[in-house]
């Protein structure tokens, strides 16, 4: 088998004959890197490059959706530099029993520890939002490497609003989860932070909650449209929901 060839970036595979990507994933041109069997694929994961493995697994583990992660960046920072967003897509929860979240974090550019990282380390309270589709450009921008200390809430225009806990969450987010970082567990051969979070509060848009004849929550997919994370830069939203019989 040949030595896997090495990705510094996703852009990076045009570059490579033997890597052609489509649309619904990727076609092989005769490598030995790979095996194939009639119409499928056999890809090793334990001879990937780091680079390789995100892109196959970001593309295959989908929808995932998006932890929008806003936290304190301290009381010294000024106003309009005080809070901290970014979003995260390897997220989801873990238990209802307390009600709990994980999300990971990884290094930031030249090795440095992000921003969301440090500012749970030193005050655990954050709020996680879930972005609708409308939204996804903005969140996309708050992506964006900073220098530490600037805003992305500031630098975006996003408005935030007090609330029952002590970082405020964003206006016209559709869903605020106000949480206290638990645990921090580090994974893997990169350094990939596992954020543990338990759920204190949860806020819900007038327009998405509401209660069933038995007073239970109800929440409206359609006007939720919460926003996810597929493979290769792309999201995606939510189609039709259904439901199989119960046999």
């Amino acid at each position: 088998m040949l030595a896997p060839r090495s990705f510094h970036r996703e852009a990076d595979i045009a570059r490579y004959d033997f890597w052609r990507v489509v649309g619904h994933g990727i076609i092989l041109n005769d490598d030995p890197f790979f095996s194939t069997r009639e119409d499928r694929m056999l890809i090793p994961f334990a001879e990937l490059s780091e680079s390789e493995a995100y892109l196959a697994f970001s593309q295959i583990i989908v929808p995932r959706p998006i932890a929008w992660v806003l936290t304190d960046n301290g009381a010294g920072s000024s106003p309009e530099q005080r809070w901290n967003l970014a979003p995260y897509s390897y997220f989801n929860a873990i238990t209802s029993a307390p009600p709990m979240v994980m999300f990971s974090i990884g290094d930031g550019m030249a090795g440095k520890v992000k921003d969301t990282h440090r500012n749970l380390r030193a005050k655990a309270h954050c709020v996680i939002h879930i972005a609708s589709a409308s939204q996804a450009q903005v969140l996309q921008d708050t992506a964006a490497e900073l220098p530490a200390g600037v805003s992305e809430v500031h630098t975006t225009g996003l408005a935030l609003v007090d609330w029952d806990w002590p970082v405020p969450r964003i206006a016209d987010a559709p869903c605020a989860l106000g949480c206290v970082a638990t645990q921090f567990t580090r994974v893997g051969n990169t350094d990939q932070m596992v954020v543990f979070a338990q759920i204190e509060r949860l806020w819900l848009r007038d327009d998405v909650a509401s209660r069933d004849d038995k007073g239970r929550l109800v929440v409206d997919v359609a006007s939720y449209d919460p926003l996810a994370r597929v493979g290769r830069g792309g999201y995606t939203r939510l189609g039709p929901v259904f439901r199989p019989t119960i046999r």
